[in-house]
């Protein structure tokens, strides 16, 4: 008798965990960013050494839920995040000023953190919740485009797609919780992932290089 139905049941079965761990590594690091985010802003502006200290504590506390989502990930025959650069020290830093930034996130605490964190370094925002308001954020002129790479019920990739049809040569860049997709279309080829939760430092080499 032949096994197909039972390897093919079995490969399913991997393929839905797979899915599962991806969305759950997904959905917790866009958790852990705005957790990462508020301690940077929070460290980074208090001049008390016991709050900077203990701001630093919670940021070591998310270290270890990064580690806890790569379990995740194991568990989902996925291999691990990209590791980020490890700013342990209170990060100052600047951008040039009138830059325009627009971010799209479906996610409105990502978007909250983003914002606060890219206004810190010196950018204009614009903000989207999805890729129709992105698409008009056009009308702004931001300079450079952050985008989630899973978007509620859309993708990413295709929004930014959609932008370099209307905007040829627009740096974007790719900000994911978790997400293996790439684009097969050459003008993407080059952007930029940003894996969350990324630190302040990153974010404003990410950025920065992207406007050069």
């Amino acid at each position: 008798m032949s096994n197909k139905p039972e390897n093919t049941t079995s490969a399913e079965q991997d393929q839905a965990v797979g899915k599962l761990a991806a969305g759950l590594a997904h959905d917790f690091n866009n958790l852990l960013l705005a957790m990462t985010a508020c301690l940077e802003l929070i460290r980074n502006r208090s001049s008390e050494a016991r709050i900077v200290d203990m701001a630093g504590q919670g940021l070591d506390t998310i270290c270890r839920g990064t580690a806890l989502v790569d379990r995740v990930l194991a568990l989902g025959g996925i291999g691990p995040q990209a590791a980020q650069s490890d700013a342990a020290a209170p990060t100052q830093v600047s951008a040039p000023r009138q830059q325009t930034i627009l971010i799209i996130d479906d996610d409105a605490d990502v978007r909250l953190v983003l914002v606060e964190l890219l206004q810190s370094l010196g950018y204009r925002l614009i903000e989207a919740a999805d890729g129709a308001a992105g698409l008009a954020g056009l009308q702004q002129q931001p300079d450079l485009v952050i985008v989630d790479c899973e978007l509620a019920g859309q993708s990413g990739i295709d929004v930014a797609i959609q932008l370099l049809d209307r905007r040829p040569g627009l740096p974007i860049i790719f900000a994911t919780g978790y997400s293996e997709a790439r684009s097969s279309d050459p003008r993407l080829g080059a952007a930029p992932f940003l894996r969350k939760p990324f630190r302040i430092v990153d974010l404003a080499r990410t950025v920065s290089a992207a406007l050069d």
